[in-house]
């Protein structure tokens, strides 16, 4: 009964993120994402998936090829989360547009 009145927080950690990517092709650029993981495991899945699969996050100098400028909980206080969509759509209507499809 105690339930119905006080929802209980998922087991997940819904996060919001921003990072930069190192390639002089995304100078100024941020990508925004949503994850019910690890920011850090997700942003990476990013950069290999935009490589080769199975490649790793690392350049061969050891550095990683991003910069995480944003990792943020999603949850609002009334349990509800926001997504990646509802951050894009903000930002439209303040007038700043996605670079090609992101």
């Amino acid at each position: 009964m105690i339930n119905e009145f006080f929802p209980q927080r998922p087991e997940s950690h819904p996060m919001i993120y921003a990072y930069s990517d190192s390639n002089p092709q995304y100078k100024g650029l941020l990508k925004v994402g949503y994850t019910e993981k690890d920011v850090e495991r997700r942003v990476g899945q990013h950069i290999v998936l935009d490589v080769l699969p199975g490649i790793h996050t690392k350049r061969p100098d050891g550095l990683v090829p991003y910069k995480i400028v944003l990792a943020e909980s999603a949850m609002r206080n009334d349990i509800t989360c926001f997504t990646d969509h509802d951050v894009h759509h903000l930002l439209r209507k303040k007038r700043v547009y996605e670079a090609g499809d992101e």
